[in-house]
């Protein structure tokens, strides 16, 4: 429950909601194959579009933990890079009981996400629906207007649009994506300093789209699983 905006130590976790939500979705939720430098810890975003009370569009989004260095969690190298504001605020415990998920989820927040890090697209068979060019550009889009507003000069309000910082005529096509162990003909998005854009469609019609973060590419295995686990 909450209490004037306090979360009392019993409120349920949300993303439990978000995990149930997506499995009701009825397909496959694409993410990144299980590997050392990353933790999924089960945070996903859904979004779903419906037309005359019928679903016509879903999308949901996966997050990871960065783990620069996994057999030791207390390295002070995997923490991310923050001003000491923002880290008092982190360390503040305010004086009153907070449910588990919400302590573990502050505790998170002190160390690099891969945030919006692989997107499923979904869409009802006979709907009109965006080109997967288009479907990469707004994700690529989403993930730097909101992941990197600080390096971009971006503006902190948001009556103006956001300046178009990506778009399709960078989209190469051809490029190969790993799913499932095989390779896919994809698009990839190549252009942008600070992430890397990648997109396949999959052989039941859903989209798979990718922002990854250039600096990490590194630690990263780029492979994916069609239908990872949501546990």
């Amino acid at each position: 429950m909450d209490h004037g905006g306090v979360l009392s130590a019993d409120a349920p976790d949300p993303e439990i909601a978000r995990r149930a939500a997506a499995r009701s979705l009825g397909f496959g939720i694409a993410g990144l194959v299980a590997q050392r430098h990353l933790e999924d810890f089960g945070s996903v975003g859904v979004q779903t579009g419906e037309s005359d009370g019928v679903r016509d569009s879903a999308t949901v989004s996966r997050q990871y933990t960065l783990w620069r260095n996994p057999e030791d969690q207390d390295d002070p190298v995997n923490l991310a890079a923050m001003d000491d504001e923002r880290r008092r605020s982190l360390e503040e415990v305010p004086p009153w009981p907070r449910p588990d998920w919400l302590v573990a989820t502050v505790e998170r927040m002190r160390y690099p996400m891969l945030w919006e890090a692989v997107q499923t697209h979904w869409s009802r068979r006979g709907t009109t629906r965006p080109s997967p060019a288009e479907v990469l550009v707004e994700h690529v889009q989403y993930v730097l207007v909101n992941g990197y507003r600080d390096e971009l000069a971006l503006p902190e309000s948001t009556e103006d649009p956001w300046p178009t910082l990506v778009d399709e005529r960078s989209v190469q096509s051809g490029h190969p994506v790993l799913v499932d162990g095989v390779e896919r003909p994809g698009l990839l998005l190549d252009t942008d300093p600070f992430v890397l854009g990648l997109a396949t469609e999959l052989d039941d019609g859903r989209l798979l789209t990718a922002v990854l973060p250039r600096d990490e590419l590194p630690l990263l295995t780029v492979a994916f699983d069609s239908a990872a686990p949501l546990d």
